[in-house]
């Protein structure tokens, strides 16, 4: 029986070490446009923000977990909360089927958006942990690599990713 555990122990570590997170854009669905973001996993907790629809085919935040029906999301102004699932929608830039991925290659790796005016810093859409796969469908644009959705991109400084080619 010890054996048995151990096995399961060792196991459940080596799948945690291999298992990579995906970045993952959220937006609402909801008719209102909208769904509030709430300090815990409750529709009684008290609503930090709100979290909205598509705005040029890119969302709102990102994904950081899902529990049950509710989804942990931490907006593009940094608050992090909690929003009823059923009005989350989800992108992202992995298909699993790309000759390589990109990956997060520092400990917070920054995530930009377009400044649509094209004078000055681009605005800092959010950050994801080091090994979050980005995506397999990306581009190269000057120094940084681009993710494309409708009118609007993620961009990522190309010394803060890495390519790694699948075999």
């Amino acid at each position: 029986m010890k054996r048995l555990i151990v096995f399961l122990f060792a196991l459940v570590m080596c799948g945690s070490m291999w298992a990579q997170e995906v970045f993952t854009v959220v937006y609402a669905t909801s008719d209102d446009n909208f769904v509030n973001v709430r300090e815990k996993p409750s529709s009684k907790a008290r609503v930090l923000d709100q979290l909205w629809m598509l705005f040029h085919g890119l969302g709102g935040g990102v994904l950081l977990e899902q529990q049950g029906k509710w989804t942990k999301v931490r907006l593009r102004n940094g608050v992090t909360g909690w929003c009823y699932s059923k009005y989350v929608g989800t992108q992202d830039w992995y298909t699993g089927e790309g000759d390589s991925i990109l990956v997060a290659a520092k400990p917070v790796t920054e995530l930009f958006t377009d400044n649509y005016a094209d004078d000055g810093p681009m605005p800092l859409f959010g950050t994801v942990k080091k090994g979050t796969i980005l995506g397999d469908e990306f581009y190269e644009h000057e120094g940084y690599y681009e993710l494309r959705t409708g009118h609007d991109y993620v961009f990522i400084r190309k010394e803060d990713a890495e390519i790694r080619v699948r075999r």
